[in-house]
This record gives C-alpha cells, sequence and structure tokens, in this order.
C-alpha cells in the first residue's frame, strides 16, 4: 500500500484515478479548489483537502502531511475557449499550478513520483499527419494548450536538474462516466445532455472535425501504470489512434440512446479548437504493455448505461 496524492480529485478523470487507488489499496488524498470538481464525486475513503494548487506554501504543507509515493497531478483549467477568454488565470492554474506541486515534491526527502495529465488534443495544433507520435512538432493554438505544454517542459526541467520521476500523459479526448454536460470539454456528455432534453445541437468544424475518443477506464489504468514507474521521463500519447468525426460520434451516442436530435446546426470551428487529430500511443504501449481496451462503441454503451443507473 502506498500513500498517493491525486490533484483534481473531484473532477472527472481525477475522481475515477483516485478511485482506481483505492481500489488497488493506496492510501489516497485528494486536493481540488471544487472550481469545476464536485464533493460526491470524491470517492468515498479518500482524504480530501480544499485549496489551490497554486498555493505555494498550501501545497508545501500538504504534500509534507499526506508524504506521497506517486501524485497524479490532474488539476487544471480545461477549457480552450475559457483560456482564451481569460489567459492569466489559465496560467495561474496550469502554469503556476503545476510548478508549485514540483516544488512541493522537491521538498521532500524522498519525493514522489509525479505523473502528470498532458493534453494530446491541444498541444500538437493542426498537424500535417492526422494520426501524431510523439516526435510531432508542439504547436499549440490556444492559451490552454501552451499552459499545458509549459507544464510539461517544467516537469521534464525538474526531472532533469532535481532528479525528480516524473512522466507526462498527453491524454486524447477522454469521456466516460461523471463528465459534466456544463464544461465544454466533454462533447459526449453534452450530445447527451441535448438529446435527453429534446434541445437543439451544434456540430462545430461542420460536423467534419475529427478527434480521438479514449474512454476514461483506459486512460486510468495508463495513470496507475505509470505511477508504478512503467515509463520513466518523457512525454507520451495516450488515445486510440483512430479519429471519429463528430457527426459520426453523433450518430454512435443518438443510436444508443435511441434519441434523434430535435435539430442540428453546422458551425465553423471556435477560436483555438483543432480540426483533425488522433494520438498513436505506440511508445507507451511498448514501454509499460499499456493499450486501450475499450472501442468507441463499446466506450458509448457504457456510458450511456451509466446515465440510466
Amino acid at each position: 500500500m502506498a500513500n498517493v496524492l491525486v490533484t483534481g480529485g473531484a473532477g472527472f478523470v481525477g475522481s475515477h484515478v483516485a478511485e482506481a487507488c483505492l481500489e488497488a489499496g493506496d492510501s489516497v488524498w485528494v486536493v481540488d479548489n471544487l472550481a469545476s470538481g464536485l464533493v460526491k464525486d470524491i470517492p468515498s475513503g479518500a482524504a480530501f483537502c480544499e485549496g489551490d494548487i497554486a498555493d505555494a506554501e498550501f501545497m508545501r504543507r500538504l504534500v509534507a502531511e499526506a508524504r506521497p509515493a506517486v501524485i497524479h497531478h490532474l488539476a487544471a483549467q480545461s477549457s480552450v475557449t475559457h483560456s482564451l477568454a481569460e489567459p492569466s488565470l489559465d496560467a495561474r492554474a496550469n502554469v503556476m499550478g503545476t510548478l508549485s506541486v514540483l516544488e512541493a515534491a522537491r521538498s521532500m526527502d524522498a519525493p514522489p513520483r509525479i505523473v502528470y495529465a498532458a493534453t494530446g488534443g491541444a498541444c500538437y495544433g493542426d498537424p500535417e499527419e492526422e494520426i501524431v507520435d510523439e516526435s510531432c512538432p508542439l504547436a499549440p493554438a490556444s492559451h490552454y494548450g501552451m499552459s499545458k505544454v509549459a507544464g510539461e517542459r517544467y516537469l521534464a526541467f525538474y526531472g532533469e536538474h532535481f532528479g525528480l520521476s516524473v512522466v507526462s500523459l498527453r491524454l486524447a479526448n477522454v469521456y466516460g462516466p461523471r463528465q459534466r454536460a456544463t464544461l465544454d470539454a466533454g462533447v459526449i456528455s453534452i450530445f447527451a445532455e441535448k438529446l435527453m432534453r429534446g434541445e437543439a445541437l451544434t456540430l462545430y468544424g461542420h460536423g467534419r472535425a475529427g478527434r480521438d475518443y479514449v474512454y476514461v477506464k483506459d486512460v486510468v489504468e495508463a495513470f496507475l501504470t505509470a505511477g508504478k514507474g512503467g515509463a520513466d521521463g518523457g512525454a507520451y500519447n495516450i488515445g486510440t489512434g483512430v479519429i471519429t468525426e463528430v457527426e459520426a460520434l453523433l450518430d454512435i451516442l443518438s443510436r444508443r440512446m435511441g434519441k434523434n436530435p430535435v435539430s442540428v446546426e453546422r458551425a465553423p470551428l471556435r477560436a483555438g479548437e483543432v480540426f483533425r487529430i488522433g494520438l498513436d500511443a505506440n511508445a507507451f504501449q511498448k514501454k509499460t504493455g499499456w493499450r486501450h481496451s475499450f472501442s468507441l462503441e463499446e466506450g458509448i454503451a457504457a456510458f450511456v448505461e451509466s446515465l440510466e443507473n
């Protein structure tokens, strides 16, 4: 059994990571400022500390008390559109927050391993090749993408110069239970709620925008694998390598829910959004043996089932 700290553990992916660590027998601490996370999503058995990870002194005290062997760092401002509207708040959460976590870890006699939730959907921009591996140049098209890349670079710097054990996971578009429709990063949840309410839907990119959708349980498995030291240093894509256009995504979801949209509007991409991208995760697979186990059809079926329970 190990002590594990999950930043952003009241959020969508973070709550699933915290839950899986508890199921593995770990002692889990969750820190979250509840800007977007929900207390009800924190798994029973986890110790919860409400606070701002960008507060360096707060994080130092928390890490000293929790004494984690692993920090799963998922706390972030994750909205592309919000980052464009308020870039300073985005930088505070994603850059200063990450730096605060790293400094707190460095202050320990036995520093923890840090697994960082980086972005694969926003760090590469619109690449020439639609399916990219980690050799693709980084070209973020939003403040969010830039702030997450900065966090990734800080992680690499602390690994090289201070000897911290670090790894960055560049996540594709994660979906699954607990993803909230009120946040603009979860198109599947947004579509599902609008289908249930009989509201009009908007397909950005005129329905042809394509993304790599990876089910949350597969992402959680990647975090736990990385936390055990399965990949040393560096940044790794976590995705399926399959691009699905948003119109096809709506068709799958509509069929699974047995509901047709009342109306569909097609619109251009919003500022900062990428048109088409998929992630080649072969590097992480070769290092650790991890591979995604849910197809999009299977993942959406599990997501729809969670809505009915």
